[in-house]
Parts: structure tokens; sequence; C-alpha cells
């Protein structure tokens, strides 16, 4: 699996995206001869990967059907031996909800596989829907809210905890819908970010959140400050789920790295 080293890849490498094989609009193909296409020099296909260990969350309307994995490396695979030259390098990835309660089987069922690295997210509070809509977080009082919160939290801290992870996603991503106070869980952050330290992997400033309800980057400036001082390594992702959108605001999210007081990164 890939290992991210401080301060993190340069600004023309994307790593989290997403194409038909889950939520993702277009053909997996597609997406990955524009990456090319448009001169991003490393490019990773991480469609949505759930092994639900309960009834009720629904995940299949939008992760990777559990019996197409062989299938999607070997079309990865295929991809790879056309597209690949000197100036291009496609990877194969996965994005893996951690659950307590499976996260040995899957990962070693993934890390078994020819894949080149995967994404630790958490898209479940037991099994409340995280980021699917707003209208569950409607109905939740602030009591619950925080609850909702509180076990997201403690999940990232597993997640962060595995070393079979290249990086975590969208670190705060409760905030998504404007819902919460996300200052609130400041200090859950920072212990997940000492674990990921520990654990020495890396967190991903993803710029999908700027067109969320939230209107900022995951995480927020003051945890990404916090990750800058114990040295994480940071990787900027689209989280693209449109080819459009494959280094959608990566200027900007090199302003908000050097404010984080990470190097000046290059599209180089």
């Amino acid at each position: 699996m890939i290992k991210f080293t401080y301060p993190g890849p340069a600004l023309n490498c994307c790593y989290h995206n997403h194409s038909s094989w889950s939520d993702g609009g277009t053909e997996l193909e597609e997406v990955c001869r524009t990456a090319k296409k448009i001169g991003l020099r490393e490019f990773g296909l991480s469609d949505h990967w759930v092994v639900p260990p309960k009834d009720g969350m629904n995940s299949e309307v939008w992760s990777m059907r559990l019996d197409r994995l062989n299938e999607y490396v070997t079309t990865l695979q295929k991809l790879k031996k056309e597209l690949e030259d000197e100036t291009f390098s496609l990877k194969m990835g996965l994005e893996v909800d951690f659950f307590y309660e499976n996260a040995d089987s899957v990962l070693k069922e993934l890390t078994d596989s020819p894949l080149d690295y995967l994404i630790g997210s958490v898209h479940y509070s037991d099994i409340f829907p995280i980021d699917h809509s707003i209208e569950p977080w409607i109905a939740l009082s602030e009591a619950e809210k925080k609850e909702i919160c509180e076990i997201y939290w403690k999940k990232l801290e597993g997640a962060a905890a595995r070393k079979e992870f290249s990086f975590i996603g969208h670190l705060d991503l409760p905030k998504k819908f404007g819902m919460i106070n996300n200052d609130d869980y400041f200090e859950h952050a920072v212990r997940v970010l000492d674990i990921v330290q520990k654990t020495g992997i890396g967190i991903e400033l993803n710029t999908a959140g700027w067109f969320k309800e939230c209107e900022e980057q995951y995480p927020s400036l003051a945890i990404l400050k916090e990750a800058n001082v114990r040295k994480i390594p940071v990787i900027v992702n689209a989280d693209a789920h449109d080819p459009a959108h494959l280094q959608r605001n990566f200027e900007k999210a090199a302003e908000v790295l050097c404010k984080a007081g990470y190097p000046e990164r290059t599209f180089h």
C-alpha cells in the first residue's frame, strides 16, 4: 500500500475520486482518461467499498457491489497498461468504510488484493447516514446530534489506528450540512490526529467541502494546523464524482495549507 510522507504529494496528484462503479456519474474508463488528459501526474480511482455489519444502512445504492472486486481490479489493471507512461501513473484504490465489527476481515481481504491504496472513511454513526442528505439531521435534537458526532469520532479513532489505510478521508465530515458546531469536536479531532501520527499514515484536504452547506474544506484550518505540528502528510483531493471536478479548488487548497504552516506545494 502507498505510504505518504510529510508534507504530502504535489498538487498534480489526486487519489480520492469516484466513478459509476459506486456513486460517481461517469464511467470508470472516462474518468481515468480525463485525468491523464488534464495533466494529472498521478491519479487514483477509489470507489466506495462498504461491508455493513448490520441491516438498515442501504449502502448498496451508493457503493460498489461486493462481488465485483476482482472485476474492478482487472479493469483498472488493463487501463494501467494502456495509459501509463513517463507522464502519468494510474493507482488502484478503494474508499473503505470502517466498522469496528468487521475491520479485520474486510482489511485482510483488501490488502491481499493488488490494490495500491485504501482510504479509511466513516459515513455511518451506527446506522445513521452522516452525509447522505440533510433530512435525517433536521429530525435530530441537539442531544442526538452530539451522540451521532461522538460515535463518528470514536469510529474515526479506530480507522486512524489501522496501518492498512494510506490516509483518512474527510476528517470532519459531520459538519457537511452545517447542522453542528464543528468547533465543539476539535479535541476529538486532535485525538484522531495523535493516533494518525502514531500509525504513520496521512489525512486528506478534501476540496469537496467548499461546495457543500458547510462551505469549508475537510478538515478545518484549525485541524490542519494541528496536523502540521505533528508532521502528518496531507494529500489534496477533489473527492470528484464528475471528471470536471478532478482538480477543483486545488489552488485554494494550496493557500489553506500554507496558512496551516505546511511548505508550499507545486503543481509539478
